[in-house]
């Protein structure tokens, strides 16, 4: 018993000589909780709908609904669509609805669509009422006679009767006047009916895939070779820091690009997810998705002592990345975790990807997505080789001082 006492009193003193073991195991744990309880704490999506020329009762049958309308023209109702600012476009021909919806999301698809039948629903169901109302009205002011004490009565009596019956008759209000809107027409801006949430969510999954694995792969790696002394004799060396760092990376990035393509294969050829982009494209955002996590994994490769911090590290990187890099909705968020997202380069990635494969973009259309994962790539990169460069003027201090 007092040996086993011992063992778990000298596991205790590693904590406690290890506060950054000790700190990541208490405060990493929390940080992620507290991101699943803001996201999954949102309400139920409320579709963005651009409204064009729609009809008085539908219009506010839609605004009773649980949607965010915007009502304007047809012309910035498209631009709307086409840059993901609304879900979808309702205009009015004839007495037909043509919703015109985004399409990339299956699941706001299917919100929108919801909203605009309960809106047609309660629509013509006031609309039936209405003329429920009328023919009660008028059969309230229709005199009941036979044929033969109809004829009986003056002229002129026949004839004031005969004008009420008229203006009963008159007054109850055609079917197609009351119900402007008789059904409906759905079309997509992208993609199809076939289309279903895990489309929407695969280029995500792609991009997270390659994130983490070369993010495991990239500081695992590293910090074998710093275990193992590969490092400190190369910061021994006369190579400079810039150059170390460089060739892990380009040797590095060479796994990653075979990786990366593979991966890429298996997903659109073997599973089947939608590309309606350019595969060269494809391609280019994953290799740069990959170097930056490339870079980001031999960065804290630099932070870790041990496998176990590199898989605490990875929690406070990376997990807290993947929640935020799309597979939630982040348009009913607070603002200030839309802002944290912005600052992680795995959202950037996954949404050119989205843009790519859902939507068809170009290179143009993604041109500022890939130039900030560049952007952290660069600092990743600097970053790296400014902790090499401090290991090296420790190690040489630790050189003098022993001679």
């Amino acid at each position: 018993m007092r040996s086993l006492f011992a063992v778990a009193q000298r596991v205790l003193l590693q904590f406690r000589h290890d506060p950054r073991t000790l700190g990541i195991m208490l405060v990493a744990p929390c940080v992620v909780l507290w991101l699943f309880s803001v996201l999954l704490g949102v309400g139920d999506y409320a579709p963005r709908i651009a409204t064009v020329s729609l009809p008085e009762e539908f219009q506010s049958a839609l605004e009773a609904q649980t949607v965010r309308i915007t009502d304007t023209d047809y012309s910035t109702a498209e631009d709307l669509i086409a840059s993901q600012q609304v879900d979808a476009v309702i205009t009015l021909d004839g007495s037909k609805l043509n919703i015109q919806v985004e399409g990339a999301d299956a699941s706001k698809s299917g919100a929108t669509m919801k909203q605009v039948q309960a809106a047609i629903v309660d629509m013509q169901q006031g609309k039936a009422d209405e003329i429920r109302a009328k023919l009660a009205q008028a059969s309230s002011s229709t005199v009941n006679l036979d044929g033969t004490a109809f004829a009986s009565l003056p002229e002129a009596v026949r004839a004031k009767i005969q004008e009420k019956i008229d203006a009963a008759k008159a007054d109850i209000p055609s079917f197609d006047d009351l119900m402007p809107i008789t059904g409906f027409e759905t079309t997509y801006y992208h993609g199809d009916e076939s289309w279903t949430n895990f489309d929407f969510y695969g280029p995500v999954f792609i991009g997270i895939f390659i994130f983490v694995f070369v993010f495991l792969t990239s500081s695992m790696s590293l910090l074998t070779e710093r275990s193992g002394g590969t490092v400190e004799r190369l910061i021994s060396t006369p190579v400079r820091s810039g150059q170390i760092v460089g060739g892990y990376v380009l040797g590095f990035g060479l796994l990653t690009l075979v990786q990366s393509a593979i991966i890429l294969w298996a997903c659109i050829y073997l599973i089947g997810f939608p590309n309606a982009g350019s595969l060269p494209l494809v391609v280019l955002i994953t290799v740069s998705m990959a170097l930056v996590s490339l870079t980001l994994g031999l960065l804290v490769s630099g932070l870790a002592h041990t496998p176990f911090q590199v898989i605490q590290l990875m929690i406070l990187f990376v997990v807290p990345q993947i929640l935020l890099s799309g597979i939630f909705d982040l348009t009913q968020t607070p603002a200030w975790m839309q802002a944290i997202a912005a600052v992680f380069p795995l959202g950037y990635g996954a949404e050119a990807l989205r843009d790519v494969m859902l939507r068809g973009a170009g290179l143009g259309d993604v041109a500022a997505n890939l130039g900030i994962l560049w952007a952290f790539i660069v600092v990743f990169f600097a970053l790296g080789c400014l902790n090499f460069r401090k290991k090296r003027v420790r190690g040489n201090r630790g050189a003098i001082a022993s001679e």
